[in-house]
Parts: C-alpha cells; sequence; structure tokens
C-alpha cells in the first residue's frame, strides 16, 4: 500500500504555483536582466487548452495553442510551446523548455493537464507585449457596444481599428486618439464573430498591435478547426486567395513575374536580417522595392506572414481585417507572391511570407484625349454643357506636362493661364490644373469640372517615370479657358 502511494504521488502534476516558479526560473536563467511577467489571458487560453487537450478536444500542436490564445487574448502574435510528458510529475521540467530563447518577449502564460492514457500535456505562450489594451469581453450579447480602448507603446503612433464583422464585410472606424492614447466605441450590429484590429504605424511600417475576436449573441467554438492538409506553398497560397476573392464575387488575380521577384526579395530580406516588417533598412518600403523594380502601379498593396509554412502564414494573414482588405481590394488585378525559410525573430524556423497586389499602369495611345472623354462624361452626370476642346490650349497643355514630368513635381510653372491668354487672344479667363497618377481617370479629381462658366478645354498628358511618383506615372494637365 505504501508502495503504490508512493508510486502515485510520484507521478503527481506539478501545481500552477510549481509550474510558474519553473518557467520564471528558466527565463531568469537563459534572459538574464529580462523582466517578464505573467499574464492571466495567455495563461487563460493555456488552461483552455490544456482542458480541451485532456478531454480529446485538441490535438498536441502549436496551431491548436494558437486557437485558444485567439480567443481568450488580445496579443496578435503570440508564441506558442507545447509538448506531451511522461510522466506527469517531469510537467515542471517541459515548461522550463517551452519559451523562446531569442528572449524576445516580456509576457508570458502556461498550463497543464493529465492525459487519459498516462502523462501531461503542458502549454506556454509567450508574447512581446507593448499596447496597453483595455480589456474587450470575449463574448456579448446582440447587437452590443463595446470600448475599444488603450495606450500604444513606445515607437507606436497613428492608431486606427479594422473591424470585420460576420459577412466578411471589413470596415475602418475612426478612433479618438491623444499622446499615444486611442479610444473608440464599436456597435456590433450583426450576430456572430467580429475580430476588432488596432494597427500603429512603427519603425518597420505598420503593423498589428491588438486583435481580439467577439462573438456577439453567439457562443465561441469549443474546439480548433481540423488541422490543415499539407503545405502546399506558394501555389496553395494562389488558390486560397483565388477561393476567397470568388467568396466575394471578385475577380481573380493574375500571376505577375515582376511582382513575384518583388515580393521574393522583401520575404529572403526579412529571413536575412531576422525581421518581420513591411520597411526594412536594407530594401525600403513596398514602394522603394516596386520602384527599384521598375514597376508602374495605379494601386498596391502588401501583407505579409510568419509562420511554419506558407499555408499558415497566408491563414494568419487572411484572418487580419486590415490585411484582409488587401485580399479583398477591387482596383488589384496583379498578384506576387514570394517564400523564404529561414530563423524567426524568436530563433526557431519558420517561412516569411509576402504577398503583394497591384493594379499595374497600362498605357493608353492617346492618354489626353481619355482625359477630355473623363471630364465630358462627369459634366454630362452633373447636366452641364459638354467643353469645346481647343487646339491652342491642347498645345499650350502639353507643353506644360511634360515640362512637369521632366521636373519629377506636381507643380506647374506659374505662367501656365498667361500663356494660354497671351496665345488665345478671344479668352477673357483661363486656369489650369496639374494631375500625376496612374491612367486618365485621375483628371475626375478635377475642382472645376463642374464649373458652369468654362466653355473651353485644352489637355496634354505624357507618361514618364520619377523618384516621388515611381516608373510610370501619367502627368495631365488641363487648361479650361472662357
Amino acid at each position: 500500500m505504501l508502495l503504490a502511494l508512493f508510486l502515485l504521488l510520484t507521478d503527481a502534476l506539478p501545481v500552477q504555483p510549481q509550474l510558474e516558479a519553473a518557467l520564471l526560473d528558466a527565463i531568469a536563467g537563459s534572459c538574464p536582466g529580462q523582466k517578464v511577467a505573467l499574464d492571466r489571458d495567455l495563461t487563460r487560453a493555456c488552461q483552455a487548452y490544456a482542458s480541451a487537450a485532456a478531454a480529446g478536444r485538441a490535438p498536441v500542436s502549436g496551431t491548436a495553442v494558437s486557437f485558444y490564445a485567439s480567443l481568450e487574448s488580445a496579443e496578435p502574435a503570440p508564441v506558442a510551446g507545447v509538448a506531451r510528458v511522461s510522466p506527469a510529475s517531469h510537467a515542471d521540467r517541459a515548461a522550463g523548455e517551452l519559451f523562446p530563447r531569442s528572449c524576445r518577449f516580456n509576457r508570458a502564460g502556461l498550463a497543464a493537464a493529465l492525459l487519459p492514457g498516462g502523462g501531461a500535456v503542458v502549454c506556454a505562450l509567450t508574447a512581446d507585449h507593448q499596447t496597453d489594451l483595455a480589456r474587450i469581453p470575449g463574448m456579448v450579447e446582440e447587437f452590443d457596444t463595446v470600448q475599444v480602448s488603450g495606450r500604444l507603446g513606445k515607437g507606436l503612433s497613428r492608431p486606427r481599428l479594422f473591424v470585420t464583422g460576420p459577412s466578411g464585410e471589413v470596415a475602418e472606424l475612426g478612433m479618438v486618439a491623444s499622446g499615444g492614447e486611442f479610444s473608440t466605441r464599436v456597435q456590433l450590429r450583426e450576430t456572430g464573430e467580429h475580430s476588432l484590429e488596432v494597427l500603429a504605424d512603427g519603425p518597420g511600417g505598420p503593423q498589428v498591435v491588438a486583435l481580439r475576436r467577439v462573438f456577439a449573441g453567439v457562443k465561441p467554438p469549443a474546439s480548433p478547426p481540423p488541422e490543415p492538409p499539407p503545405d502546399q506553398g506558394l501555389s496553395g497560397v494562389e488558390a486560397a486567395i483565388g477561393r476567397l476573392r470568388a467568396s466575394r464575387g471578385l475577380p481573380a488575380l493574375q500571376r505577375d513575374a515582376d511582382l513575384d521577384a518583388v515580393a521574393q526579395g522583401h520575404s529572403k530580406e526579412m529571413a536575412r536580417t531576422r525581421t518581420f516588417a513591411h520597411v526594412l533598412p536594407t530594401d525600403g518600403a513596398m514602394s522603394d522595392r516596386l520602384r527599384a523594380r521598375g514597376y508602374a502601379y495605379r494601386s498596391a498593396g502588401e501583407n505579409i506572414g510568419l509562420a511554419g509554412d506558407a499555408g499558415a502564414a497566408h491563414e494568419a494573414i487572411a484572418s487580419s481585417p486590415a490585411h484582409l482588405s488587401n485580399l479583398l481590394d477591387p482596383r488589384h488585378r496583379r498578384l506576387g507572391l514570394g517564400e523564404v525559410r529561414g530563423p524567426s525573430p524568436d530563433g526557431g524556423e519558420v517561412v516569411y511570407l509576402t504577398e503583394l497586389f497591384a493594379a499595374p499602369v497600362i498605357k493608353s495611345a492617346d492618354p489626353a484625349r481619355e482625359a477630355v472623354l473623363q471630364i465630358q462624361a462627369e459634366r454630362k452626370r452633373r447636366g452641364l454643357p459638354a467643353l469645346e476642346r481647343d487646339g491652342a490650349l491642347d498645345q499650350i497643355a502639353q507643353e506644360e506636362a511634360s515640362s512637369a514630368a521632366r521636373g519629377g513635381g506636381a507643380k506647374l510653372s506659374g505662367e501656365t493661364a498667361g500663356r494660354a491668354l497671351a496665345k488665345v487672344p478671344s479668352l477673357q479667363s483661363a486656369l489650369a490644373e496639374l494631375f500625376v497618377g496612374g491612367g486618365p481617370d485621375v483628371v475626375t479629381a478635377s475642382k472645376n469640372l463642374a464649373e458652369p462658366r468654362w466653355t473651353r478645354l485644352g489637355a496634354g498628358a505624357v507618361y514618364a517615370g520619377s523618384k516621388a511618383w515611381g516608373a510610370g506615372g501619367l502627368w495631365v494637365v488641363l487648361l479650361y479657358g472662357r
């Protein structure tokens, strides 16, 4: 009897304080001087996972741990560690092995549970906590309103909030921000899951600083979704993007070799520098990379993901409201993908995924004529008479467009209207506007197109590259007269 009791005691699961002490001692030994606090949300996530694993509702995998972290915590990118140990009494030893040796974290949570077949499962979650977010409940009543408020970490600025509703629609909501503090209220107008994402600008460009799942009028899922099939690489990512856009009635994106090269280059630089960011000191921002490639675009967007494989990295991207807006932007027509496997900022081996979206500049044979057609169509829509196309004004506008393009700026000489009055004596007054963009439709922003007093119009346009506007911008000058 005594022997049986001794064996039972030696295989007992360590209690929570023992697990936490073992973890903190191990961190102190491996990360001297690093201040790490136990986080209740991360601990609660590990407890939920450990209970689910013990009940057979979750596999022993980091992906399953991350699922429960997404339900309990607003940390945007916690790192999961999980282990099966036997005997269960060794759970505290395993706890000391489940954190990143890069020491780039300041919050941690952990839990353990006995498994039916013997032994135990141990879960640890760590996060580099930067932004303090006031607690948001994960489950609320239908049509409830939640408060989103907090304070940005050091080096972060310009907070904004993106909300994805149950229907998949993404909306950016205004926030009151001052001195790093931000606040707004969100009314949940649909029944189901909502994703609340706070973005801010940091040294590496825009970054997600908080991500919270909120279930309105429904219960959160009790178990993680089935594990994804084996990684299919970039072809699987391309197919997933195609399915997502098709489900929203959007056209498929065409793979673009130039965008592929830019995306691959950025993934390579992120892996080489072990830096997960949109902006790197070596290759700059997305616009810098596209400009260096000589890629002319009307619109462009970039997503980056970090995970064990390209498919998992894309899934993380697709679950982010701000990144989802890039995937579903109706303007985009081309797609570029790049993946590179390398060491993560935390020291593990991961895949850096870059997704590039763009609408390339497609040059028109006569952009000046198309610009005039845009103006005439808009005036017709507003019930205004068409403007008379004037050849003399066209010539001056063309000269001014070429001069502005050579200078690379978006500024007229200041003498355009005077030249028009001198060359066309019948004019009483004239006014010039300059536009730079990706196509002739840029002129629809004209402040004078709806002005009734104008009766004549000249237009000049030229495609040219510049440091400020990229490889193939279109300079258009409109010259109004009466």
